[in-house]
């Protein structure tokens, strides 16, 4: 089974890796440009159109996926009709909210954001990605309902991301203005989506054909289960954003592009746990549905080490090198130093959880999943809303931490009382004890670190822990070969 899942995750982590990284050096390069301030608006106005976005996709990338499978092998003309109802729900309900964002973007920045200047013009840029991101996701949400992952990874991440580097790095030669950055996502997403479109179109079924909304809407199971699906999505995206959408009412500009690049840089450490969760999933719940706990505890467990295994030393190199790369952004960063070691430390608790929220949705947990992320929405909107005036950013990464804990710890007691399994070995204890010795090191240092430390120091980091595990990993390398 860790063989399989090693094979289809292979695109689709390669595509996010690649993504990830000519991301991270693209927004370190228009932030030099722009400075902070201005990327904090930037960040503001995307917290808003994409809450936008899940809100207008009523949960239907969802129902593609859950009912054009089926459909597609009972009945494809009836998929293309589906299919053609989807985009053009999305169409039309993404241009008319970009209408009424152009007529209505003054009184959005002077009641929610207390004017902040020229955030007018970089909502209504912002808010032209809703049309877009809503069809990207009913286009890839096909492309996944026929098992075309390679496709969307070569045309939705490899293109995309390549096209909007070079374009943001000749254009930021000339321009400092973000709203340049804006306009260069959009032409590159409107250029990429007509690609994955057509190709879509001309090799698997038809999607422009004749269609009626009463398809959709008359049919009592898509219509319960995309309402089931819509409450999870905007729930789920409340319980993760919800910092950062309140922030950006109560706080500076200048701070919410701070938090912006903690998020990027603390990210790193649930980075390839998030992508390969998406290729956890299926495995989890053939296993759970088989009744085969046995193997389920043993997958949870392996794939728990392999994360944390690559993860844990990655963590460590960049606790070492904080300072160097928060200077990469901006010198300003280094007063948000200490931030980052608290989210690091977070991230680094979390990882020890490994693929809970995964298993708690396909082990048959979701109600409680969904009840866990509804009690941590509530808490986090009416905390925020209070402590943020008084003890600002401060308070927002307490609240980002505690909460991270928060959920983990629900969602690995329910696995264990009602699932039986755990993601804790001997082995995840050897990697937490070497973890605490390096975290006690990177707090007690203060060396100047040159090229030469930047290349051996990673290296030895990685050394020690794999030769620490090295019998797990000779165990985990033989299930794969």
């Amino acid at each position: 089974m860790l063989k399989l899942i090693i094979r289809q995750a292979n695109w689709g982590v390669l595509g996010a890796i690649f993504a990830f990284t000519v991301g991270f050096f693209v927004k370190i390069y228009v932030i030099d440009a722009v400075g902070l301030e201005e990327w904090g608006k930037y960040v503001i106005a995307h917290t808003f159109s994409s809450f936008s976005e899940t809100f207008l996709s009523i949960g239907i990338p969802f129902v593609i996926l859950k009912f054009l499978p089926s459909l597609i092998d009972k009945d494809i003309d009836k998929a293309s009709r589906v299919a053609n109802i989807f985009l053009k729900y999305a169409l039309v309900i993404g241009l008319g909210y970009v209408i009424i964002i152009y007529f209505t973007s003054d009184i959005i920045n002077r009641y929610i954001y207390n004017d902040i200047t020229q955030l007018n013009n970089i909502l209504f840029l912002m808010c032209l990605h809703v049309p877009i991101s809503m069809l990207f996701g009913v286009v890839v949400s096909l492309y996944r309902s026929i098992f075309k992952i390679k496709e969307i990874v070569v045309y939705g991440t490899l293109v995309t991301v390549s096209l909007r580097a070079l374009l943001t790095f000749f254009t930021f030669k000339y321009f400092d203005d973000v709203s340049y950055f804006i306009l260069i996502e959009v032409i590159t997403q409107i250029f990429v989506l007509t690609l994955l479109i057509y190709l879509f179109n001309k090799e698997n079924f038809k999607i422009f054909v004749s269609s009626d909304y009463s398809e959709v809407c008359d049919d009592p199971i898509i219509v319960n289960y995309g309402k089931k699906m819509f409450l999870n999505s905007t729930i789920a995206y409340i319980s993760v954003h919800a910092l950062k959408f309140i922030m950006s009412i109560k706080l500076p500009s200048q701070d919410v592009g701070a938090y912006s690049i903690l998020l990027t840089i603390s990210g790193l450490t649930t980075f390839l746990l998030i992508n390969l969760n998406k290729v956890f999933a299926p495995a989890i719940s053939k296993l759970y549905s088989d009744g085969k706990t046995k193997e389920l505890n043993s997958l949870y467990k392996k794939t728990t080490i392999l994360v944390n295994l690559i993860t844990l030393p990655l963590v460590v190199i960049i606790l070492l090198f904080s300072d160097e790369i928060l200077l990469l952004y901006t010198a300003q960063m280094l007063e948000y130093k200490n931030f980052l070691l608290f989210m690091l430390i977070g991230g680094i608790m979390s990882l020890a959880s490994g693929s809970s929220g995964t298993f708690m949705i396909m082990a048959g947990l979701e109600n409680k999943n969904l009840n866990i992320l509804l009690i941590k929405s509530i808490l986090i909107i009416i905390l925020s809303f209070y402590y943020i005036p008084i003890y600002g950013i401060s308070s927002i990464i307490f609240l980002y931490v505690f909460f991270m804990f928060f959920v983990n710890f629900l969602q690995v007691f329910f696995i264990k009382r009602l699932v039986n399994i755990s993601p804790f070995t001997y082995q995840l204890f050897i990697l937490y004890s070497i973890t605490t010795m390096f975290i006690y090191f990177a707090f007690n240092q203060n060396y100047n670190f040159s090229l030469f430390h930047f290349i051996v120091l990673p290296i030895v980091i990685y050394v020690i822990y794999f030769i620490s595990m090295i019998k797990t990993i000779k165990q985990l390398f033989k299930e794969l070969i």
